[in-house]
């Protein structure tokens, strides 16, 4: 039986930090909910959740979007398409209930199955916020590679501070490293440098290292 959907006006409350207004690409989806960019193309391949076009005929996935696969990296179950599916309805578009899913309150359930979707919401929020803010706080890198960026006001690569994470860096470590970070920018680090290993990655530097090394033997 399809679930009838209800006005968004009365089923959808706003996002907080205005995210209801924010587009996101496939890369910088993947990166806030963790995921590999593959994942998130498979979902949109399969029809699992919506997505738009930008201006530039770019995919452009919502920040509900963004929500529904920050759930699917934090399930505790594995779901398949079908029920995939009914959860980003439920959670992307507002829908009150499919394919047997209903929710009240945080608590999504289907049969025996239910599942605590409130924590994982506003873990994305907080993720969406963070990156928000750190995309606008990016600065051109105009000295150095093509294409790296500074944090704003800063001479900080957002890369160089993303691969130290990546690395295994700790994140209280890194605000005593560079004073005029904060907790939000270290985090939005980590996100960013997930978006493409371009100059300043850790992996480009080790591409360049293996050059080195080819061309002195």
């Amino acid at each position: 039986m399809k679930a009838k959907k209800k006005s968004l006006g009365q089923q959808r409350r706003r996002l907080p930090h205005g995210l209801d207004a924010e587009t996101f690409s496939i890369k910088e989806a993947a990166a806030i909910a963790d995921l590999a960019d593959k994942t998130v193309r498979n979902e949109i391949y399969i029809d699992l959740f919506r997505v738009e076009l930008d201006d530039k005929s770019r995919v452009a996935i919502s920040a509900r979007g963004v929500m529904y696969l920050r759930l699917f990296r934090l399930l505790p179950v594995q779901l398949g398409p079908k029920d995939r599916n009914a959860l980003s309805r439920m959670l992307a578009e507002g829908w009150p209930g499919a394919e047997g899913w209903t929710r009240r309150g945080d608590i999504l359930s289907k049969g025996m199955l239910s599942l605590d979707v409130g924590s994982a919401e506003r873990d994305a929020i907080e993720r969406l916020r963070i990156f928000v803010r750190g995309r606008g706080r990016l600065d051109s890198d105009t000295g150095g590679p093509a294409g790296d960026m500074l944090f704003k006001d800063s001479a900080i690569r957002v890369r160089l501070v993303g691969a130290l994470l990546a690395r295994g860096a700790e994140p209280a470590k890194m605000l005593v490293a560079f004073p005029t970070l904060d907790a939000d920018d270290v985090t939005f680090a980590g996100m960013f440098v997930r978006l493409n290993k371009g100059p300043g990655s850790a992996s480009s530097g080790r591409a360049r290292a293996a050059r080195r090394s080819a061309r002195g033997r």
